[in-house]
């Protein structure tokens, strides 16, 4: 069943149609990715389904509850803590909560049928609505999202990437039946990205995503709407099922491309030869002819043309290229990470990772000098050093990007600006000022600076944010091609996959390092992990003799829980049994109202008993999991 409907609609922007005729069907449960390059409209496709701005033609039907995530989140003046943030959302489930209470109240002032038909619906409403799981749900996505620790904190205390993943936490709780989510793994570590790509699998209602992370999108979507030139198409499977589709459709047309120049080379010569002679009024209609095609050649061309990257030669560093011992960098007080070392060769690419607040960010800063560390950093021979940082922070706020670039090189202006088009930057594109650039073009401009910076030591920060997927593509030609040394922080596991030969994982406690990719590290770190349980429960046999005893004890205390949890269920059983038992008797008495309130007191007591077996079960039951 069709759950929102888009029928040939058009959507303007500032006096100019930037969608044409867009038209396409999400049904229910379909995983769905929307696909497109930068400022192709898909944020602004997007606004339109949730009502934000109009279509100038054409209609939007839905009939679903929508959770929109927005890629830019505006956050008001909240009170209270993240916990009571994540209930809130819930106001259906409290509402019911509270009028549970007060019809019991009631009930044990005066048992009127009307009031106990009135608390039968309401706590069948309650219980189908998850009322009985709520916190422990809240829970449950407050972890995944890594902000288990953050439940008690107030509002205002969270960074902005904090609160963007409670909002997405928010969302995720309310269960609606159309998730619409623009680029919702901004600010997630790895771990919260895997997480939240089984929540999405597993969810039971329809996804709409943007996003640029092809790793994850391979693993939700099986539809993918792509968007170009105004224009959306839908292809059934993955991310790289729809690659695959895509590349075998440009293969077709560069055999179509290949006969309209052979026409256009046959249309020239008939032209040319007959143009002034007997013949000279069917050289003019195919004169004409070769005008139409030429034109439709050249926007086809001009349709196709990328951006171009490229870090070229660059000097050739010594074999050592960096040195790293025993760093420490303390923030607000507090150490962030300590004995942290690393020795990177000539030619490494090395993945920097960590969970969010590790301080990767603050290593690579700690490398240019940029902040205060203990412990020592040298870099090897002829090193030189090129820097691209996250948040763009080295831009001038008052440039306009041809100036940005001329106070990074001694080019002439048309060199200049024949660069930045290879970067995506045409024409009057270069007179724009820095500060009402998109994140893509943000994103773009700083590459090329990256390029003029011709080092030969690349310490990059999340480089692939915000770039669509063909530029993404070719940044990671580049660095494959690139002869000298990376160490790259990225959430973007497709991309690193591609480019890396090695990870650092930095901890609190120091840094770990893999020789490898993407996926064997996920395998090697899952053998940590396992590891490191094997070690610590050796050394506490070598530390404490009593350690093998503790050991068969909390093995024992697992048991006992799992027996209790099998317990517990054999007595919710029994009082679920027992509930419907009085129920049916309360629905046989109907005048003897001593009876009736004997058996509502009985009711209530055996709910009472019932639920705190629940509320136990589920404290049980997560010590078990977890």
């Amino acid at each position: 069943m069709s759950i929102l409907v888009c029928n040939g609609v058009n959507i303007d922007a500032a006096g100019e149609t930037i969608l044409h005729n867009i038209s396409f069907r999400i049904e229910a449960g379909q995983k769905a990715g929307l696909i497109g390059a930068n400022g192709a409209g898909k944020t602004t496709l997007l606004r339109a389904l949730v009502q934000e701005i109009p279509c100038s033609r054409g209609e939007i039907f839905c009939t679903a509850s929508i959770g929109y995530l927005p890629q830019a989140v505006i956050f008001g003046l909240e009170e209270g803590t993240v916990f009571d943030s994540m209930l809130a959302e819930r106001k259906d489930i409290i509402e019911l909560r509270e009028k549970m209470r007060f019809l019991e109240i009631r009930m044990a002032q005066e048992a009127e049928e009307q009031i106990l038909e009135q608390y039968s619906t309401v706590m069948s409403r309650f219980e189908n609505a998850g009322g009985y799981a709520l916190e422990a749900q809240i829970r449950r996505i407050l972890a995944g999202l890594g902000l288990e620790k953050e439940k008690d904190k107030l509002l205002f205390t969270l960074s902005g990437g904090q609160k963007t993943r409670l909002r997405l936490g928010r969302i995720l709780l309310r269960k609606p039946d159309l998730l619409i989510l623009d680029e919702p793994t901004n600010h997630l570590d790895l771990d919260a990205l895997e997480w939240l790509e089984g929540f999405l699998g597993d969810y039971e209602g329809a996804v709409l995503i943007v996003s640029h992370d092809r790793f994850f999108l391979d693993k939700i979507l099986d539809t993918v709407f792509f968007v170009k030139e105004g224009k959306l198409t839908s292809y059934k499977g993955n991310y790289s099922e729809f690659e695959l589709q895509r590349k075998i459709e440009e293969i077709s047309g560069d055999r179509e491309a290949e006969k309209t120049a052979k026409k256009i080379r046959s249309l020239e010569e008939y032209v040319r030869r007959y143009k002034a002679g007997v013949k000279a009024k069917q050289a003019h209609g195919r004169e004409i002819q070769l005008q139409k095609l030429t034109a439709s050649a050249v926007k086809t061309a001009g349709a196709a043309s990328q951006v171009s990257i490229s870090f070229g030669e660059t000097a050739r560093s010594g074999d050592r290229v960096l040195a790293i011992e025993d760093l420490a960098v303390t923030y607000n007080n507090k150490r962030i990470f300590q004995n942290a070392a690393i020795d990177l060769r000539r030619g490494q690419k090395v993945a920097l990772l960590g969970k969010n607040g590790v301080g990767k960010t603050s290593l690579l800063k700690a490398i240019l000098g940029k902040i205060n560390h203990e412990g020592r950093i040298r870099l090897g021979a002829n090193v030189k050093v090129s820097y691209y940082a996250q948040e763009h922070e080295d831009f001038s706020r008052k440039a306009t990007i041809i100036e940005e670039i001329r106070d990074v090189c001694k080019m002439e202006d048309p060199a200049i600006r024949a660069l930045l088009g290879r970067y995506g930057f045409r024409g009057d594109d270069v007179f724009k000022q820095v500060k009402v650039l998109s994140g893509g073009e943000k994103s773009r401009l700083a590459l090329c600076k990256l390029l003029l910076a011709n080092g030969n030591l690349l310490l990059l920060d999340e480089p692939t944010n915000h770039l669509d997927a063909e530029t993404r593509e070719m940044l990671e030609e580049a660095l494959i091609e690139y002869e000298g040394t990376v160490l790259v922080v990225s959430h973007d596991r497709y991309f690193l996959n591609r480019i890396i030969n090695e990870v650092a994982l930095l901890t609190p406690e120091g840094i770990r390092l893999h020789r490898g990719d993407y996926l064997s590290f996920r395998q090697a770190y899952a053998q940590w992990s396992e590891q490191e349980k094997d070690q610590q429960a050796a050394l506490a046999q070598e530390k404490d003799v009593f350690s093998a005893r503790n050991y068969r004890e909390e093995a024992r205390e697992q048991k006992r829980k799992d027996n209790k949890l099998k317990q517990l269920e054999s007595k919710i059983s029994e009082h679920e049994k027992k509930l419907q038992e009085i129920e049916g008797k309360m629905e046989g008495v109907e005048t003897d109202y001593r009876e009736i309130i004997t058996l509502q007191e009985e009711h209530d007591q055996t709910k009472a008993e019932l639920d705190k077996l629940m509320e136990y079960w589920l404290e049980i039951s997560e010590q078990v999991h977890h």
